[in-house]
């Protein structure tokens, strides 16, 4: 009798178990995020943590180009936006197509060179765009500025990805900014004239190319060197390029600076923010330091000790470096004659 007593009990417990998890099922939330960056590149540790941290569940549209024009089309298809190159944000902003933060705990972990004046988007990480050569064929001595590799000592002697990529964009867009019009366009100009192919490839594949031998030096980001030591296929190429930074002696070298923002959807506004709020946390920042090798932007969490070891070769202290810091609104146009500029000199055409 007893047992018959408890199963009308035991059945409403789980019907009650199961009504408890569909709920729970049913309110999953579900965050948007849209990046032109790959999906299991440096995003992805990211938002795996904030999952676990969260409840949520994270979807992303991953594009490597046209990002800007995306969110135009589609400017409430995502709820966060997070980009491989921060001038993006900046023009996306300056096309209305961001929502100010108005987070006090964003404005407070993020210093203000990296934040948008206008409160739209913020820088959470970078990397430098350093010349990468053979330690079999080059003399850290034999470099020294961007400038200097127009010059004909480097003839045949440059690897590079597409002039049109957005990484180079980026770069010589910062050039035009910092050097002024006519001098940028001089060092574009002779990299360019120096280089031993038509440009192609990822960063990668030019330090590959060093280690065939194709080429003696290229430009790439930092991070690429642990990557590929950490690669077995890849090892070699790797042990085969010493890493130089930039111009230390005069006004410091480039960055690339990624970087994130809302979009006009509301729906998730306050889960939008807790993700940016958690990648600019020093928890999400010491995360994105480990797993991606770039540069935090906090100053409370160190360089990774594979990139103070780089860094090191060149007498870098702590692998901090001399920064040429040019203000993102100082970018605005430039991309447009960066773009124009390569395409005239025919940058990308076969050698």
């Amino acid at each position: 009798m007893a047992d018959q007593k408890c199963r009308p009990i035991a059945s409403l417990l789980l019907m009650f178990t199961l009504a408890a998890s569909t709920s729970a099922i049913a309110q999953e939330r579900v965050l948007r995020v849209i990046s032109d960056r790959t999906d299991q590149g440096v995003v992805r540790p990211i938002l795996e943590a904030f999952e676990a941290r969260s409840g949520a569940k994270v979807e992303g549209v991953f594009m490597d180009q046209g990002l800007v024009n995306r969110l135009e089309s589609r400017p409430t298809e995502a709820d966060v936006v997070i980009t491989k190159d921060a001038e993006l944000l900046d023009i996306a902003a300056q096309r209305g197509l961001l929502d100010p933060l108005k987070s006090a705990k964003i404005r407070a972990a993020v210093p203000s060179e990296f934040m948008d004046p206008a409160d739209r988007y913020f820088v959470d990480a970078y990397r430098a765009r350093i010349i990468f050569y053979s330690k079999a064929r080059v003399k850290p001595s034999d470099l020294s500025t961007y400038e200097d590799l127009a010059s004909p000592k480097w003839k045949g002697r440059i690897c590079l990805r597409s002039g049109s990529h957005d990484y180079n964009l980026a770069l010589f867009g910062q050039f035009f900014a910092s050097f002024g019009e006519a001098k940028a366009k001089a060092v574009i100009s002779g990299i360019g004239s120096n280089l031993a192919r038509a440009p192609k490839g990822n960063d990668r594949e030019q330090a590959r190319a060093i280690y065939e031998g194709k080429c003696d030096i290229a430009l790439m980001n930092t991070y690429y060197h642990p990557m590929m030591a950490a690669e077995p296929t890849q090892k070699a190429w790797a042990d085969a390029v010493g890493v130089y930074f930039p111009s230390q002696a005069g006004k410091g070298t480039f960055i690339m600076r990624s970087a994130a923002g809302v979009t006009k959807a509301t729906a998730n506004r306050d889960l939008a923010l807790a993700l940016l709020e958690f990648i600019v946390s020093k928890e999400g920042q010491q995360l994105i330091v480990d797993r991606t090798k770039q540069y935090s932007v906090r100053p409370d969490v160190a360089v990774h000790p594979l990139m103070v070891k780089l860094g090191a070769e060149q007498g870098l202290v702590d692998g901090r470096f001399k920064i040429d810091f040019v203000p993102l609104d100082l970018m605005a146009g430039k991309r447009e004659e960066v773009i124009r500029f390569v395409n005239e000199i025919r940058f990308d055409a076969e050698r």
